[in-house]
């Protein structure tokens, strides 16, 4: 592992404070991985860098997670007495994998065969990582997605993806989508009007 590195930081001048009391307390900075560990595992078995649960567990020892679960393990839901029972946490591992696959499989990413542990990546499981499209959307598409949809109901399903789960809709923001629906911009006005984030991403979409 790379034992020093250099990163710019841009934020706001409200949040200076915060990073800088990171530096100077030396806070450990924790890993995220494991909220995204499905797609990340879809990507390495459109890689076909792993096809089964052992490799995968080989694999995610190789990971920052790993390396923080061991280091600190209460904050990723592991207890002392589950670290003493399992140094390499390779029990843990195994079960995250299984959890991540299931989810892959669920959402028809993935082939799991859970007597063997082979995983064998679907045609939508490609589109899906080559286009960096999160498993959880691919979940509202294959329930909703229809075989003939009007442009509307096209458009209303994409801004329902979980990649603008963060989008914030700002009171000042309201006038300029009102805007670019009536100029035309956006010809297709969302169902549920434009202060949410469907909305707003149904509308910045067609613009």
């Amino acid at each position: 592992f790379d034992t020093s590195g250099e990163a710019t930081i841009i934020t706001a001048h409200s949040k200076l404070a915060h990073y800088l009391g990171m530096l100077t307390h030396a806070v450990p900075i924790e890993s995220q991985f494991k909220n995204l560990l499905p797609d990340n595992l879809n990507a390495e078995l459109v890689l076909g860098s792993v096809s089964n649960v052992k490799e995968a567990v080989a694999w995610l020892a190789y990971t920052y997670l790993h390396v923080r679960m061991t280091k600190n393990p209460l904050v990723y839901g592991i207890s002392y007495e589950q670290l003493l029972a399992d140094p390499t946490l390779a029990s843990y591992g195994k079960d995250l994998i299984v959890n991540a696959a299931r989810q892959l499989r669920d959402a028809k990413l993935a082939v799991f065969d859970e007597r063997s542990g082979n995983l064998y990546v679907t045609e939508l499981g490609r589109v899906a990582s080559h286009f960096y499209i999160r498993y959880q959307s691919i979940l509202v598409f294959n329930e909703l997605l229809k075989e003939h949809m009007a442009w509307p109901e096209v458009l209303a399903l994409m801004s329902l993806s979980s990649e603008f789960e963060n989008i914030m809709v700002r009171e000042e923001e309201l006038p300029e989508l009102e805007a670019l629906l009536r100029g035309g911009a956006a010809p297709h006005a969302p169902k549920g009007g434009v202060e949410n984030k469907q909305g707003k991403a149904n509308i910045l979409i067609q613009a």
